[in-house]
């Protein structure tokens, strides 16, 4: 779960119930999601080298050795790291410590979801690309989509767009806070710094408000970004960022080079976890993944896909389901973002976080 949310935490939001299916298949996700790359043969640049939460700060380390506690009494394979075995994992000598999961891993996301539409098309799905849904209209008997110049008519239809919401129902748009956010790669480390840095491939994500996160590319390069900063050259903004930012995590590295940068939206959902939205009759949306999506959006669409062939009760979905309720100050937040990052930088260095 994003930050530093816990399972109780979880139950507490959603009832022990739904808590528990929800914990139960972020717990299982990682193994659901590799097993079907494997079934698929996807060439998705797929490493389960596990994933660590260190922690950069005493105020941390209290809170996420909580988080490791709740994963740990729920079954997970979870272990604590003191300082010498995070230092051994990633090669940041400056971790207090953390916690090992070793169901994570990483993917490239992009070819991970071309291989699935591969999959799907040959499970006899169509694809439709570039094509601007501009009215879902109510019928009788079905709703009808169109979109360019056609139309179809179907039984149920789900809205997956999570942090590109449109106004095709500004309902949906209104609750969730589209949150832009910014990628790099280095230039590929040679193989000494590679025996130094991320020695064992691991991937992790710190809680700072400011992010601290990599990852590896099979070409050896590092993955790091945080949220834009609409101030300036934002492309600037966010490469002097990954350059502090890992010179800080690693100072072996000297000051690295980076060789690509990119952006996208995330959606943060008021409780920061995903919900499904009854925009209509059988009109549905899947979003909020905050920040956590390429796992848990594969996960709850296979059991969301069980509901559409009335293979489960949407009553038994482990997220809440109801009419789309509105992110509170939504607008207000949704402009502050695009500016907030120089006060998450501060909060950091504050020890706040």
């Amino acid at each position: 779960f994003p930050g530093a949310i816990r399972p109780s935490d979880v139950r507490r939001l959603l009832g022990k119930k739904k808590g528990d299916q929800l914990c139960e298949l972020v717990g299982g996700g990682p193994k659901f999601m590799f097993d079907q790359i494997g079934k698929y043969q996807i060439q998705c640049d797929a490493e389960q080298n596990g994933w660590v939460q260190p922690a950069h700060s005493a105020k941390s380390e209290a809170r996420i050795r909580g988080v490791f506690e709740d994963w740990k009494e729920f079954g997970q394979p979870v272990e604590w790291l003191d300082r010498d075995a995070t230092f051994a994992k990633i090669g940041a000598p400056d971790y207090l410590g953390g916690w090992w999961c070793q169901s994570g891993g990483t993917v490239n996301p992009l070819a991970l979801c071309r291989g699935l539409a591969r999959a799907a098309v040959s499970h006899g799905l169509d694809i439709v690309e570039y094509a601007h849904v501009s009215h879902v209209l109510q019928n009788a008997n079905s709703t009808e989509i169109q979109w360019n110049d056609k139309q179809i008519n179907a039984r149920k239809v789900v809205i997956a767009t999570n942090g590109y919401a449109d106004d095709l129902f500004p309902s949906l748009k209104k609750t969730i806070v589209p949150v832009r956010l910014f990628h790099t790669f280095t230039k590929p480390l040679t193989a000494a710094q590679r025996g130094e840095v991320l020695p064992t491939r691991v991937c992790f994500t710190d809680i700072r408000k400011s992010g601290g996160f990599c990852r590896y590319s099979p070409d050896g390069r590092i993955l790091s970004g945080g949220l834009v900063y609409k101030i300036g050259d934002e492309r600037a903004n966010g490469v002097q960022h990954s350059i502090e930012r890992l010179r800080q995590l690693f100072p072996q590295l000297g000051t690295p080079e980076i060789d690509y940068y990119w952006e996208g939206y995330c959606a943060l959902s008021a409780t920061w976890l995903p919900s499904i939205s009854v925009l209509s009759k059988d009109v549905y949306s899947l979003a909020g993944f905050s920040t956590r999506g390429v796992s848990i959006s594969q996960n709850l669409g296979r059991l969301f896909a069980e509901y559409l062939v009335d293979d489960r009760p949407i009553e038994e979905m482990p997220v809440e389901v109801g009419r789309p309720e509105a992110f509170p100050l939504r607008s207000l937040k949704t402009v502050l973002g695009g500016y907030a990052f120089p006060i998450f930088k501060a909060a950091d260095r504050l020890g706040l976080t």
